[in-house]
């Protein structure tokens, strides 16, 4: 059955009905009583009451609304666009699935214009590159401090959902806000908690030809931000749910906290840690490992602690490698290069020598 906001409906599980406001997805919509009181509501719990037909001549019953109801939900910022009737998600490409290492939630910024990247409208895209369902809250942060409400819904797994098109003049209200989501899957072993994080957003960024880049995940140019790991929050908020799940063998020197997120063993300061993966200061006693098995494990912590830095809000990681070979600080280069919404670069050698790469998080500052 297909909804339309204006339509009115009855409640199949309950005593009344309303008129829809709001088409949150292709699932469920917002329904307001006759006092205004808006609910989300699964389409497949309501009948559309349509006089024409025989179910609407059967229920007799017509609902009317306060007409602010509709002003509240259905007004528009000046250079936003948003057809809440029209269906504005859609699948990710197949093959960006099978290719992502780690389950992660995008925001999308993709120009109407392909060859001109920095005029025109812009479509702007909250991506779910997860197994999981998810249910978002997204805000905007005010230039006095507050935060105002833009968009909340649900997102199936593996698709993207538009947002907003805008224009250039108000491209800068996304540069700075807040998200909130809730997970869901038929069956699980872990239930990951909510997610609430602030992001920022280097808005010179949309000033810059070359900061539009291709991706299976838009599969156009565009510039795309990552929000959230989900693959290493939920790794992170697991560990937390069990006492001593981590070994201590796996953090630096066996004498961290084993029950706190891999960066903050790290943390130098407010927000910035310095990582150091030369092995003997990330197990006891390395004297048994294989190079390979060295190599392997600096690999994996270097990510751990990359991942958690993202989830967790810190906005500077200086990583120490060593000089050596230059294998691992090849494999961490060649990590860094398909790593989304992060800058790097050698760390200034007057500190760390020629051996280090430091990382810095635009969207957490």
């Amino acid at each position: 059955m297909k909804l339309n906001v204006g339509d009115q409906v009855k409640f199949l599980n309950a005593v009344g009905g309303g008129v829809v406001t709001k088409i949150l997805d292709t699932r469920m919509v917002l329904v307001a009583d006759q006092d205004g009181f808006e609910m989300p509501t699964l389409i497949s719990e309501v009948i559309k009451i349509d006089p024409s037909d025989a179910g609407g001549r059967f229920f007799r019953e017509a609902f009317s609304v306060p007409s602010s109801t509709f002003g509240e939900n259905n007004s528009r910022e000046p250079g936003v666009t948003n057809a809440d009737t029209e269906d504005v998600s859609d699948l990710l490409d197949p093959r960006a699935i099978r290719n992502r290492t780690s389950e992660e939630i995008f925001l999308a910024f993709i120009p109407h214009d392909q060859k001109w990247m920095i005029t025109g409208m812009v479509d702007i895209f909250l991506i779910n590159s997860t197994s999981f369902d998810v249910i978002y809250n997204l805000f905007h942060r005010t230039p006095t401090g507050h935060f105002s409400g833009v968009d909340y819904g649900s997102i199936f797994a593996n698709s993207r959902h538009l947002l907003a098109t805008v224009n250039r003049e108000t491209l800068s209200q996304w540069t700075d806000g807040s998200l909130q989501l809730l997970f869901h899957k038929e069956y699980l072993d872990f239930v990951p908690p909510p997610f609430d994080s602030d992001f920022q957003i280097d808005g010179q960024k949309f000033h810059k030809e070359g900061a539009y880049r291709e991706s299976s995940l838009i599969k156009e140019k565009g510039i795309i931000v990552r929000l959230l790991s989900l693959t290493s929050y939920i790794e992170e908020k697991r560990a937390l749910s069990i006492p001593h799940k981590i070994p201590v063998s796996e953090s630096p020197s066996g004498a961290r906290n084993k029950d706190l997120p891999a960066i903050f063993a790290h943390q130098t300061e407010p927000r910035k840690a310095v990582v150091d993966l030369h092995i003997h200061e990330l197990v006891e006693d390395p004297s048994n490992l294989q190079k390979s098995e060295i190599l392997h494990f600096q690999k994996n912590y270097f990510i751990r602690c990359l991942d958690s830095a993202i989830v967790n809000n810190f906005i500077n990681v200086v990583f120490i490698h060593g000089v050596g070979d230059g294998i691992l600080r090849g494999v961490l280069s060649d990590h860094l290069k398909t790593t989304e919404g992060i800058e790097w670069f050698d760390a200034p050698m007057a500190l760390y020598g020629v051996g280090a790469i430091e990382v810095r998080i635009p969207h957490n500052r």
